[in-house]
């Protein structure tokens, strides 16, 4: 309890009465603490996003509202999209997120949109591989393989997005010449279990950075 005083007494002044206004009674007022403490907040947030912080902003911040809604426990994961050509590589990496989402335990993963709360859709935006250094005979000795996916992941019950990711990439160098050889295949399925990995750390924790290499963090 914050407490303080005030004084009661007569409401006639001495200025009218040429005297004091007799016995003055102190009393002891208090303040709960709680109320106090919804004083200094409503002092320090406003509603309007003015001199201090929404209101909203700092109650999500406190609650530590997660990615994944907590009343969420569905998610549907649909069948990526893509190039005609990357068909075989779209299924491959809806299987593999499936898997990963199914795995971490968080959400189940149904294939009924009616039983689903969260919806996972995403498209293949690229995939290709370089040649990055070439041998006297003028073969690509190490290559580069890089696929890049758009994601999006929306609140079927409250009908907002969550988040979209315009990019998410994953890479590998490879040899398929020289020793450690990679078959190409071998290499484009490391590819895809990257992707995959980083999709659903991106859906789960809202971030997929303990997944970045050091090139991608601008380390040598």
């Amino acid at each position: 309890m914050i407490c303080g005083y005030y004084r009661q007494g007569s409401m006639r002044t001495l200025a009218k009465t040429g005297r004091g206004s007799g016995k003055i009674n102190e009393r002891k007022a208090c303040l709960p603490l709680s109320a106090l403490l919804a004083l200094c907040l409503c002092a320090c947030v406003s509603p309007d996003g003015g001199a201090g912080v929404p209101v909203g902003k700092v109650m999500k911040s406190m609650t530590g509202e997660p990615v994944v809604p907590r009343e969420a426990n569905r998610i549907l994961v649909y069948d990526f999209r893509g190039s005609p050509g990357d068909r075989s590589l779209c299924t491959t990496l809806g299987i593999r997120v499936r898997e990963l989402l199914a795995s971490d335990g968080r959400l189940a993963v149904v294939t009924d949109e009616a039983q689903a709360d969260l919806a996972l859709e995403g498209v293949v935006t690229g995939h290709e591989t370089r040649p990055l250094r070439y041998n006297e005979m003028g073969q690509a000795v190490d290559k580069r393989m890089r696929i890049t996916a758009s994601v999006r992941l929306f609140d079927r019950n409250k009908k907002r997005e969550i988040f979209f990711e315009r990019e998410i990439q994953a890479f590998e160098e490879f040899s398929d010449i020289e020793p450690p050889v990679v078959p190409e295949a071998a290499a484009l399925d490391r590819v895809i279990d990257a992707l995959a990995k980083r999709i659903a750390q991106q859906t789960m924790r809202g971030s997929y950075t303990g997944l970045l290499t050091p090139v991608e963090k601008g380390r040598k």
